[in-house]
């Protein structure tokens, strides 16, 4: 074989190095035929996987290899359909007479986050509902006395030394729900805002899914979520939910008629967690889920110090009671 003849196929095959991977990529994403260890770790990172799709494209483009270019085209397509409805939403308009109530969701990072800078987080932004991931005995008796109480004087706080406990803080009235049968403990409870319709509240927090086991113990986690659409009061389900829209398991729970308050205010791709720009790459895990007749009007994202991850604000607009 002639020198150019050899570069030539050696540019062929590696323009079909380049683009395989996400022809791939985009069939397990819109398929959601990724399951247990490693594909679930993966397939969060589809939004940088779009991003490098597309220089793929331009690298193959440039190399003028037409096939690979098409296949190419398709990925990226294929993952922008995916990834970037995310950031082209708008905040809903208030329910007419309806109650503002702000919520705040954060995981304490094993009660290590600075408990008295979420408290001015929280007055600073007027949030009505705290709902708190691994909380600690420490944590929790924080949150039962001085400032902490005076501000939510209503308190679910259930704790578990091993696996981590959760706590729905709250300026309403809160009638205890229980627990689902999960790795963490996730109370639910129903919140009674004055001139409101009342509504569900459940703190989340599936067990992260780092190895073939948890990731395991992740999926049957969600199986124990509360669906949307079963005829009772909304629903509204805050936390760390070890998990991005990419995964399958997340949208088929919003799929029961819930809606993710970044996604509906076009803020859906900003990062939750790790806190800091540091390996691994940022990805957004912690969500705020909302069932209507409720209207998300605001969505935000806070960093408070101590937590590898930050706190998710959600301004929620529920129906007059």
């Amino acid at each position: 074989m002639k020198t150019s003849a050899r570069v030539q196929t050696a540019v062929t095959v590696a323009s079909w190095v380049l683009v395989v991977p996400f022809a791939a990529w985009v069939i397990v994403r819109l398929s959601g035929l990724e399951r247990g260890f490693p594909l679930v770790q993966v397939i969060a990172y589809t939004p940088y996987a779009m991003v490098l799709a597309l220089l793929a494209l331009i690298a193959v483009a440039l190399l003028r290899r037409w096939a690979a270019v098409a296949v190419a085209a398709l990925a990226v397509v294929g993952l922008a359909v995916a990834v970037l409805p995310r950031t082209i939403g708008s905040p809903d308009q208030p329910v007419a007479g309806g109650q503002e109530v702000n919520l705040i969701a954060f995981n304490l990072l094993r009660g290590r986050a600075d408990l008295p800078r979420l408290l001015e987080v929280a007055r600073d932004r007027q949030a009505d509902l705290l709902s708190l991931q691994e909380v600690t005995p420490e944590a929790a008796a924080t949150m039962r006395e001085g400032d902490f109480r005076r501000a939510f004087p209503y308190a679910i706080v259930r704790v578990d030394p091993l696996t981590g406990g959760g706590a729905l803080l709250s300026r309403f009235p809160l009638e205890y729900l229980g627990l689902p049968d999960t790795w963490a403990k996730q109370p639910r409870a129903v919140v009674r805002a004055p001139g409101a319709t009342a509504f569900e509240l459940m703190t989340v927090h599936p067990n992260a899914p780092a190895g073939p086991k948890t990731t395991s113990r992740w999926e049957s986690d969600f199986d124990q979520f509360p669906p949307a659409g079963d005829g009772g009061v909304p629903r509204v389900l805050a936390g760390d939910f070890n998990a991005t829209l990419d995964h399958r398991n997340m949208r088929d729970l919003i799929g029961t008629g819930y809606r993710d308050a970044g996604d509906v205010t076009g803020t859906g791709l900003t990062p939750t967690w790790p806190s800091s720009l540091k390996w691994p790459l940022p990805v957004t895990i912690d969500h705020i889920l909302v069932e209507p007749p409720i209207a998300i009007t605001g969505h935000d994202v806070i960093g408070i110090r101590g937590s590898d991850h930050r706190a998710v604000l959600a301004e929620l607009s529920v129906p007059a009671g």
